[in-house]
């Protein structure tokens, strides 16, 4: 599915949480999947993935072992050991010659099965990582914390980061989310590698927030609803007869007439072509996805169950 894709210009990441299925529960049959999890995504070209609780289940030193021979770059800017932060806080990526700043944060608070290991406040870390994270035309925060700590993120560093990737909790695969339109734009993971995100990213030369082009589509299938509602509503009113009904029927008429009003004036002020945009797109992996021969032999060597089910 990624080979259709150009290499130049795409960039896989991973908001965390992937390795294990429970937070704190790693027997050795969860471990080998986890390590043969993060050889898969190495496989995919995954080049950064944030670091979540449920990826720590084995320990700090299991996932340390296995970051020092994996090409996945770890990153979490708020987990600390002691005192001490473990992995690096952010990184730099050049994506097709556009400069990608990513900084990775793992959930607030302790980390089982380590007593020594915890999270520490996500906008504070945020915030400094960003400022020594250098020169780049897109920021990224991957966010493997709980749903809602990704929206105060989008909404915090609204003028310092253009994209939160959330995971911790499934959401299922919806659009992306922001409390205003000056917010990062929060998209939140699916669950248990059922989906594949694709964002489309054109950056335009404008600066400020991005316009999400899927939300548009949305509003113009919508716009596009509404008109139809009224031309039968006014089939309905041309028709009435009742003073009363006639008159309660004008009401909705207009109330539909300002709802097109507003969703077409939205769609003529965001489409200007110059503007900064982005587009979401879910790849859901069900049975129309046929599985790779070599890759269900691996699984299969792991998960004898498997039934090829995604």
């Amino acid at each position: 599915m990624l080979d259709k894709l150009a290499p130049a210009n795409v960039l896989v990441l991973d908001s965390g949480n992937a390795l294990f299925a429970n937070a704190g529960v790693a027997t050795a049959a969860e471990q080998a999947r986890a390590r043969f999890i993060l050889g898969v995504m190495e496989q995919l070209g995954t080049r950064v993935m944030a670091v979540g609780q449920r990826d720590l289940s084995a320990g700090l030193a299991f996932l340390e072992g296995l970051a020092k021979s994996s090409k996945v770059k770890l990153l979490s800017a708020n987990l600390e050991r002691g005192g001490q932060r473990v992995f690096d806080s952010g990184v730099v990526i050049d994506a097709g010659g556009v400069k990608v700043g990513i900084i990775g944060l793992s959930a607030v608070g302790p980390v089982a099965p380590d007593k020594d290991v915890q999270g520490t406040a996500t906008v504070e870390a945020a915030r400094a990582a960003l400022k020594v994270l250098g020169p780049r035309d897109l920021t990224i925060v991957l966010a493997a914390t709980t749903y809602a700590d990704g929206m105060q993120l989008s909404t915090e560093l609204k003028s310092e980061v253009d994209f939160v990737i959330q995971s911790g909790e499934f959401r299922g695969t919806q659009p992306a989310q922001r409390v205003d339109e000056t917010s990062a734009l929060l998209f939140a993971s699916a669950q248990k590698g059922q989906a594949l995100a694709k964002v489309q990213v054109t950056l335009g030369g404008s600066k400020g927030p991005f316009f999400d082009l899927s939300l548009a589509e949305r509003d113009r299938r919508q716009a596009e609803f509404v008109a139809g509602q009224i031309k039968t509503l006014e089939q309905r009113l041309a028709a009435a007869k009742d003073k009363a009904a006639a008159a309660e029927l004008n009401k909705t008429l207009q109330d539909f007439k300002q709802r097109h009003k507003d969703l077409t004036t939205g769609l003529a002020k965001n489409t200007a072509p110059s503007a900064r945009t982005v587009q979401l797109d879910w790849v859901m992996l069900g049975q129309d996805v046929a599985d790779d021969p070599k890759l269900k032999a691996e699984v299969l060597k792991i998960d004898p169950s498997y039934s090829g089910s995604h």
